[in-house]
């Protein structure tokens, strides 16, 4: 997970991935959605921002740093666990956990695409869910079920958490679920497909088994392309055969260019029968 300040420019080089940030500072959580959202209303998206219940202003103030924005393009909703309230945009009214989150965040997307957007930005002031009594449990399988939500590339979340109300040890398990800026996944295509760009290294590798865990129930053949992946460290290519080594009925294709081919051979793929390494295809 970046440390504050580490990956403030969240613009262009962000879209369609799934980070969390921790800040520490009020007016540094400020400048990072603005960042954000000046930049996806540029981008022709639609923008939601989920705030916590003493956002109010915050929300009103993002939205008068947008005058760009298109009726509707942007919205700031804060937490508010009381039914009936009048007045206010608000989301978590009643009982609202990880299922009902996601389920938000899929309409809130459908709708967005409906209406003719090119992307769906969503960014989250996590600081609600210990309002709304998510656990330690809670929160780890909200991101990581998210993953599959994020791994369509028209869509961005960015998930962002204050290092003064969430602890070290937490912040770390979360951030371990995050590829990070660096790395980027993608779903979709034939089968069980997953496409790897960027680059895997020791700021990342610890959400690489999250990700897998998106194609691993897959009764089908596997596809790993791999085919932009700039780099892979030992312990990413040592996750993505052990990975194959797990479904030993059920081939895994790991379609890659000749350094990351490498890699996978140095920690064994040649041992692993499943296995099967094809050269990067230009252009697929």
């Amino acid at each position: 997970m970046p440390e504050a300040g580490a990956e403030c420019d969240v613009g262009s080089a962000l879209f369609g991935k799934h980070v969390s940030l921790v800040y520490d500072a009020d007016e540094e959580f400020r400048d990072l959605l603005t960042g954000l959202a000046a930049r996806a209303v540029a981008a022709g998206h639609r923008v939601v921002i989920l705030l916590d219940e003493d956002s109010a202003d915050l929300g009103r103030t993002l939205a008068a740093s947008l005058p760009d924005a298109a009726p509707g393009q942007f919205t700031a909703l804060r937490y508010s666990p009381r039914t009936g309230q009048t007045g206010a945009a608000t989301f978590g009214e009643g009982l609202f956990g990880v299922q009902e989150l996601l389920a938000a965040f899929t309409r809130l997307r459908d709708e967005a695409f409906a209406a003719g957007y090119s992307g769906f930005s969503l960014a989250v002031q996590m600081r609600w869910t210990q309002r709304a009594g998510f656990t330690t449990t809670d929160l780890l399988a909200y991101e990581t079920r998210a993953n599959r939500f994020f791994g369509d590339p028209r869509v961005t979340g960015l998930c962002l958490y204050d290092r003064r109300h969430f602890a070290k040890e937490l912040l770390a398990r979360i951030g371990a679920v995050h590829p990070g800026p660096l790395l980027r996944f993608t779903l979709g295509g034939w089968g069980a497909h997953l496409r790897l760009t960027g680059q895997l290294d020791a700021s990342n590798v610890g959400s690489l088994p999250s990700i897998l865990d998106l194609v691993a129930e897959s009764d089908s053949v596997v596809l790993l392309d791999a085919s932009e992946l700039e780099f892979v460290d030992a312990a990413g290519a040592g996750t993505i055969v052990r990975f194959a080594a797990s479904r030993p009925h059920r081939h895994t294709v790991v379609r890659c260019a000749r350094g990351v081919r490498q890699a996978l051979q140095l920690v064994g793929a040649e041992a692993v029968p499943s296995l099967v390494l094809r050269d990067r295809v230009a252009g697929v």
